[in-house]
């Protein structure tokens, strides 16, 4: 090496002895810390046999060069390289201070302990060497500076001591020997290493500057060469720029057409609704267009649900889908297409149409990619699905359907139409020509025009069937539009025969006003005759009318005696002979069981009536042959003739009642003209009549509250207010008594607006107390046509702060149907104001369907004199069944009063009665009795569970 790289060697050696150094100081502090650790070990351990002074001062000693040595560390990192010679003698001096510290304290306990103990000394001594060999880094000086006093005073101790303990410890003192032996050599040898190491890299090193200096000639002249290259390149540079320009244009060009020929395909697409998909099927990765508006996701998220479908399809449509892509993948197919339902991002399910083929297989013949759209076909499906749908109700209709073309010429029919008219699909153009005439007959321009300007025509015809029988037929023609609204592209024919339609509608009018036991008119139709008779006779009114009221003797005991049927067959033989009766001048009717009356138009003098009731008792008195047996009956028939100054048709029917009542009482088989004594004699009416005025004014009239039970919910909904009279001389009064009196003599509005006030008050507390219930409130004809009813039911309903919908008033069916237009503009407005309007007592007076559905009711009510007989006859069950059907027709709620028994419940819950009423859920009660049953949560049990003995102390 030149002498001009001496320097450099020195320098080189100076740092590699900084470095040496400044490694022995920062690991200085390992053994001082573990010689700590043996001296707190040594304390514990051999506490009892050592001496701590020594310990103690060994610790001192630590304590001394920790500090020494934490001070010298800061002072080295700033010294010159002139002084590391010093540095490192002081680095052996600390190295041979801490090796002593380390021998005396092996020595204390060498001396002192023995045993197990000295398996302990052996690991410190151990841990010691470890920490000796980790601190001395690879230099071997260092190393025998910490050893060296450990294994001196070792010895020393082995030697001029008497215990044999310690002489365990040759072993490992040799061992120690031979170890140090080694690490010298490998210490040694190590250091030559790094010398011999280091020269070479310095050889190197002076190489490398040599090769610099020839690589900075040569450079020198590249960057000759490199001036001349560059005036070429620029040269070129030039000629090059110009070809790209020409270049660049093209590729601008090119670009440009490739762009709008990219736009035109995405506007192709968007127009057709379809959206691009690329699968590779070797990484699983799916390229798809247009996912966002398809399925509601982005691009991104497309490729990761896309790769697999089958958590985002239907489960229905798995197995297709499945199907169709394997037998692609096989080549059993030339393209692949399914259809499939995939659930969108907004949750809703949408029509996928899926199409493509594979572009890509290996030699072997497995698919590696395949290209493919998909497009949304939901609307498709919903059309397609609305068309089978529209299929199916065209064909399993009930209605029979046509389809004929602008020129009524038929095109096709549908099931209901063979089965009705008895035609095949094929054999239809007999009845499309029949229709085509009678159409003509009705002006079948007319009818076209009508199609034209209203796009339906409706109307009944005759139509003819297959066997040449006509019947009749309910037809409603309706056009449909061409497409560009230019005239009637077809006419749609749906028509139903109506022939079991008018049976049943002539039925229930015959049942509507004849007994279906007796053939005679029912109670229904002899109210509706008797106030036209009332309205139409005579002047005044009703001079002439008399009234014969039929009641056969001891009816009762010939059911109980011979049986219902018995009995049936005697009320038609006695129906069929008071027929002969029958005259212009005279109605026949049955009220009930076994009663009868008989209207006599023109009835004459007391004597002609006498005469008359005479002959009836002899028909009815000739034997009745049935049953095998002949059986002889008797009546009792009273009389009543109206008075020329009323219209009052139910004092009439009173009186007869009256009467009949008073032949009865004289042993039957007898009649009775009404007489004025029959009433307790005037005297006593006019004295009730002044008790009751004086009743309303003190508050004696009270009112009770009857539960109404929803059969449906199995709860109490609404209750009936029920006046009731309880006077302070004479008790309680039957209404019977008092509220044909109070409609006599003008108190039934006083009477009534008492009731609706107590009634309201009543409800709305019961609102208050969190228990809804609508209550019930009966009103008079009579107190309708006073006029004051509107205002009087909106003031107290005002008072009262009860909503109108908790209310609902009853009006008897004669009521409502006597055709007065100011009793129904009444009822309209009470509507109007959310009042609810019942139909009372359905089933007693004379029902014109058409009049009641004009009523703005809500609910109707079942007469009790139907549910009376309910199980124990089909007739009032027809008739009560035909009632609910029309009522339900009508959205009508019906509600069936006088239920007394558990079977008559059954029975109406099987009829799909809405609600019951009477003795079987309570009597008519106090609000506070009332509320037990209204608490309850099964109201029906609860009432079934009173016995007879309770409800009449609830009383």
């Amino acid at each position: 090496m030149s002498i001009k790289n001496e320097p450099r060697l020195v320098e080189d050696r100076m740092q590699l002895l900084q470095e040496q150094l400044q490694l022995l100081v920062r690991k200085a502090w390992l053994p001082h810390l573990v010689l700590a650790l043996c001296c707190l070990l040594g304390m514990l351990a051999f506490g009892d046999t050592l001496r701590h002074g020594g310990v103690l001062a060994v610790g001192g000693g630590l304590v001394v060069m920790a500090a020494l040595r934490r001070l010298t560390a800061g002072i080295f990192q700033v010294a010159a390289p002139e002084g590391y010679a010093g540095w490192r003698a002081l680095q052996l001096i600390s190295a041979l201070l801490t090796g002593g510290l380390a021998a005396t304290l092996i020595s204390l306990l060498l001396l002192q302990v023995g045993g197990w103990q000295q398996m302990v000394l052996l690991a410190m001594l151990a841990s010691l060497l470890v920490s000796f060999w980790l601190a001395s880094t690879g230099c071997m000086l260092t190393f025998l500076c910490y050893v060296t006093p450990v294994v001196l005073a070792s010895g020393l101790v082995f030697f001029y001591t008497d215990n044999t303990g310690p002489k365990y410890f040759a072993a490992f003192l040799a061992a120690l020997l031979v170890l140090e032996l080694l690490a010298a050599m490998r210490i040694s040898a190590l250091h030559a290493s790094k010398l011999m190491l280091k020269r070479l890299l310095l050889q190197a090193r002076e190489q490398k500057s040599q090769e610099v200096q020839e690589l900075q000639q040569q450079l020198a002249r590249a960057h000759t060469r490199e001036q001349a290259l560059q005036l070429q390149l620029d040269s070129s540079n030039a000629h090059l720029e110009h070809r790209s320009g020409e270049q660049t244009r093209a590729l601008r060009q090119t670009l440009d057409r490739l762009r709008t020929s990219e736009e035109r395909l995405q506007t192709a697409l968007e127009a057709s609704g379809l959206a691009l998909w690329d699968w590779d099927l070797v990484t699983g990765r799916v390229h798809h267009t247009a996912s966002e508006k398809l399925l509601g996701v982005s691009a991104e998220q497309a490729g990761q649900l896309l790769a697999d479908l089958r958590p985002l399809m239907h489960a229905d449509d798995r197995p297709a889908l499945h199907a169709a892509m394997t037998a692609h993948l096989r080549q059993e197919t030339e393209n692949y297409r399914v259809e499939y339902r995939i659930r969108h991002a907004e949750g809703h399910w949408v029509w996928i149409e899926d199409s493509g083929r594979v572009i890509l297989r290996n030699a072997q013949g497995r698919a590696l990619r395949m290209l493919g759209t998909r497009r949304d076909i939901t609307e498709r499906r919903q059309h397609q699905e609305e068309l089978q749908l529209a299929s199916i109700v065209f064909d399993t209709g009930s209605e029979a359907i046509m389809v004929l073309d602008a020129q009524l010429q038929l095109l096709t029919v549908n099931r209901a139409f063979t089965r009705i008219t008895g035609f095949a699909r094929d054999e239809g153009q007999p009845f499309r020509d029949h229709l085509h005439h009678v159409l003509l007959a009705s002006d079948l321009d007319e009818i076209m025009a009508c199609l034209y300007e209203k796009g339906d025509w409706h109307g009944e015809i005759s139509g003819i069937r297959a066997d040449g029988s006509s019947f009749p037929v309910r037809l409603h023609l309706r056009g449909v539009q061409c497409r560009h609204g230019d005239g009637l592209s077809h006419v749609v024919a749906f028509f139903s025969d109506l022939t079991q339609f008018r049976e049943t509608q002539q039925r229930l009018d015959y049942l509507a006003r004849h007994d279906e036991l007796t053939g005679l008119t029912n109670r229904n139709r002899f109210h509706q005759q008797l106030q036209d008779a009332s309205r139409r006779l005579g002047t005044p009114p009703t001079a002439g009318l008399a009234l014969l009221h039929i009641d056969l003797d001891r009816f009762k005991l010939l059911n109980e005696c011979f049986g219902m049927a018995t009995g049936d067959e005697v009320l038609r033989i006695v129906g069929r002979r008071l027929k002969r009766f029958s005259s212009p001048q005279r109605s026949l009717a049955r009220l009930g069981g076994d009663e009868f009356v008989m209207i006599v138009y023109e009835g004459g003098s007391a004597e002609a009536l006498g005469r008359l009731a005479e002959e009836v008792l002899a028909v009815l008195s000739a034997p009745i042959a049935t049953a095998g047996q002949e059986l002889l009956l008797s009546a009792s028939i009273g009389i009543s003739q109206a008075r020329g100054d009323s219209l009052d048709t139910h004092g009439l029917l009173n009186r007869a009642a009256l009467a009949v009542a008073h032949a009865k009482y004289l042993g039957g088989n007898t009649w009775q003209l009404y007489r004025d004594e029959m009433s307790a004699d005037g005297g006593e009416r006019l004295q009730l009549e002044q008790q009751l005025r004086r009743g309303l004014q003190e508050g004696h009239v009270h009112a009770r509250y009857q539960p109404k039970l929803c059969l449906k919910e199995n709860r109490i909904y609404a209750v009936e207010a029920l006046a009731r009279w309880n006077d302070p001389e004479r008790g309680a009064i039957s209404p019977a008594r008092f509220i044909p009196l109070a409609e006599e003599t003008g108190l039934i509005g006083q009477l009534s607006e008492s009731i609706l006030q107590q009634a309201c008050r009543q409800a709305k507390d019961w609102l208050d107390a969190g228990t809804p219930l609508q209550v019930s409130v009966n009103l008079s004809v009579l107190h309708l046509r006073q006029g004051n009813v509107l205002e009087l039911v909106a003031r107290v309903l005002s008072e009262t702060g009860l909503p109108a919908y908790l209310l609902e008033l009853e009006l008897t069916e004669s009521q409502l149907l006597d055709g007065s237009d100011g009793l129904l503009d009444t009822i309209i407005k009470l509507r109007a104001l959310g009042v609810e309007i019942a139909v009372d007592d359905f089933g007693t007076g004379y029902s014109s369907l058409g009049y009641l559905k004009q009523l703005p009711a809500s609910s109707l009510k079942i007469d009790r004199s139907f549910v009376r007989d309910l199980a124990s006859g089909t007739k009032d069950a027809a008739i009560t069944r035909a009632i609910i059907a029309m009522a339900h027709g009508l959205s009508l709620h019906v509600v069936a009063e006088g239920v007394e028994t558990v079977q008559q419940l059954e029975l109406l819950r099987a009829m799909n009665c809405d609600s019951v009423q009477g003795y079987l859920i309570a009597r008519p009660l106090p609000a506070a009795a009332l509320e037990p049953l209204l608490q309850a949560q099964d109201p029906l049990a609860w009432a079934l569970a009173q016995t007879e003995s309770d409800r009449c102390e609830l009383i």
